[in-house]
């Protein structure tokens, strides 16, 4: 049954425009201190939670200069957790690699590319990918000693071995890719229901 849920969740991932929102998760945080809320921006929708933990009012907030959502502890921003970037329609994700070496967000020296990633089930108009080292940056992680929690090799919107960062993209919106960030343990939303509108 969880499969099943888990299957129609990701086939409303992504979906089309002016698409009301998927069914509110019925998993909580803390279902005494924590709400589920439907957020909108950026071109995105997804089910996020407004907590008011013992740490702090955590919930997101729609970033119109970086178009999605920051996780906020407190209104001070803690993460970047979604983020729409846009494409020409007919390029291959890869075409958003300088815009993420520009910025800083991957190193800027060609050895941080996209691989495909085995997320969960999805739409076959959606795909996943993370960006992966390569060359001398894949070696010197590979060295690292294995009683150190290494620096993900490829930056803050690269693959980690402690996080879950991915991008995806879908075939219905070929001039967009988007970035989920949902962290170690979670960071406050669901993303079997990120939804492009």
């Amino acid at each position: 049954m969880r499969v099943m849920l888990a299957v129609a969740s990701a086939i409303v991932c992504l979906a089309g425009p002016a698409v009301a929102a998927p069914l509110q998760p019925n998993h909580s945080t803390d279902p005494d201190r924590c709400r589920w809320e439907w957020k909108t921006g950026g071109g995105l929708g997804v089910w996020a939670e407004h907590c008011e933990l013992d740490t702090g009012v955590w919930e997101l907030r729609n970033d119109p200069d970086h178009p999605g959502f920051v996780l906020t502890v407190d209104g001070i921003d803690e993460a970047m957790v979604l983020q729409v970037f846009s494409k020409p329609a007919g390029a291959d994700i890869a075409a958003i690699l300088p815009e993420l070496r520009q910025h800083g967000d991957i190193p800027d020296d060609g050895e941080c590319v996209f691989e495909p990633a085995d997320i969960r089930p999805a739409a076959r108009t959606v795909a996943f990918f993370d960006i992966r080292p390569t060359g001398g940056r894949k070696a010197a992680f590979e060295a690292t000693p294995e009683d150190e929690v290494p620096d993900p090799p490829c930056g803050d919107y690269g693959w980690s071995t402690h996080g879950v960062r991915y991008f995806m993209t879908d075939s219905r919106f070929p001039d967009r890719v988007v970035y989920t960030n949902t962290g170690q343990d979670g960071l406050m939303f669901d993303p079997e229901t990120v939804t492009l509108e």
